[in-house]
């Protein structure tokens, strides 16, 4: 103890009343330390809670980083150039010989070669890729589940879950062959007078229940037999055959996909056609004209469309404004500055411009922005979970968007 802070007196034996003030004094320095020691108690449970409440923020601002902001930006091992693809929640890229897949986390999933001068297509759980005259298919973990010779040049191919389909020959005269999951082929459909421009796959329900759904495909070409040329629609139920048929007319169709109720749309220079899979009309167009479809994604029974002015995809032109479509909604909202690509998330529209992310949640009238830490000059896709596959330059990452 210190000397100079003691309170105890020293006294003689004989002194009673100095050894009362001894004693009390005695008892007043033990009552002052239990208020040290409570204090110093009280201090360290401060210190605790505080860290605690701090642990527990960080913990929240981590996990909710990637809803409030830009989450995490990994640098994948491709390059623009390698025709890189998104694979579910992973990358394809093909590097000229190999064909390679990246988690979004930049970890090696698997690689696969095909030969030089290949060309593949991807959907969330199948790869078909060719080479000349050879056919591979693939599953979502990298394994050959077909590989064959087709009898002529592939020219292009396309991936279902169930089926894939291979045209081979020249665009206006070949064969469009069918293959199941077993590696059997199907169906083996001739090609004439037309030019062949796409072929796909959907799902919809081919009996009166309308429980089950089953997966047909169609097949889009340009008659060019004619004075005029039209566009030609066919649907197809593999192992069955034609099962519709449609002329579309001189607007040319862009695109096509499935939505509600295993309807086709069909998007074309002028509106957005609806048929049931065989191809009668199931629903009013709607007008499009002047709006170029940019992006299209099905989140559980609604369909989102998202649609930009003509005029704002041609060129080096940005896009300074939006049209989303879904259900009874049909609204446009401007981007707070010029974008180079606006893409459909799980839950928002985004906008990308070179050093920024605008995110708009559906049913939103406003986009938020959030800083983008490196230069983004395109984008290539979107990922199931959430994530784009941007570049910068010839670098590629993979960027968790945020809400």
């Amino acid at each position: 103890m210190d000397r100079n802070k003691r309170h105890v007196r020293y006294v003689t034996a004989g002194s009673g009343s100095a050894v009362g003030t001894y004693r009390m004094n005695r008892s007043a320095a033990k009552k002052k330390k239990k208020r040290d020691w409570r204090a110093y108690i009280r201090v360290l449970l401060t210190l605790a809670v505080i860290g605690a409440i701090a642990l527990a923020g960080w913990k929240f601002v981590s996990r909710e980083r990637g809803r409030n902001g830009i989450g995490r930006i990994i640098r994948i091992g491709a390059t623009l150039s390698q025709s890189v693809t998104p694979f579910s929640d992973n990358v394809v890229f093909y590097d000229g010989t190999t064909l390679h897949c990246v988690s979004s986390t930049g970890g090696n999933e698997w690689s696969y070669q095909i030969g030089t001068n290949a060309d593949y297509d991807a959907t969330e759980k199948k790869i078909v890729a060719w080479s000349g005259n050879d056919i591979y298919i693939l599953n979502e973990k990298g394994r050959l589940i077909y590989n064959n010779k087709m009898s002529d040049t592939i020219q292009f191919a396309d991936a279902g879950e169930e089926y894939v389909a291979v045209f081979s020959g020249e665009p206006d005269q070949g064969v469009i062959t069918v293959i199941n999951g077993n590696g059997q082929t199907v169906d083996n459909i001739p090609v004439s007078d037309q030019t062949l421009v796409d072929i796909g796959f959907f799902k919809a329900s081919t009996t009166s229940s309308g429980t089950a759904q089953t997966e047909l495909m169609w097949v889009l070409g340009l008659n060019t037999t004619g004075s005029v040329i039209s566009t030609e629609l066919q649907t197809f139920q593999p192992g069955r055959l034609s099962i519709g048929k449609k002329s579309i007319g001189e607007h040319i169709a862009y695109e096509i996909y499935d939505s509600e109720g295993g309807n086709l749309e069909i998007v074309t220079t002028r509106e957005i056609l609806r048929y049931n899979y065989r191809l009668v009309e199931s629903g009013n167009s709607t007008l499009i004209y002047g709006y170029t479809l940019q992006d299209v994604r099905k989140e559980g029974n609604t369909t989102y469309r998202l649609l930009i002015p003509a005029q704002e995809q041609t060129g080096n032109m940005s896009i300074g404004s939006v049209r989303l479509m879904y259900g009874q909604v049909d609204r446009m909202t401007h981007l707070p500055g010029n974008c180079l690509d606006v893409r459909l998330g799980k839950r928002a529209v985004y906008g990308f411009s070179s050093n920024a992310v605008y995110a708009c949640r559906f049913g939103d009238n406003a986009f938020q922005s959030f800083a983008m830490p490196i230069n983004v000059t395109s984008v290539l896709g979107m990922l199931t979970d959430n994530r784009a596959v941007v570049a910068s330059g010839s670098e590629i990452y993979v960027v968790e968007l945020p809400l």
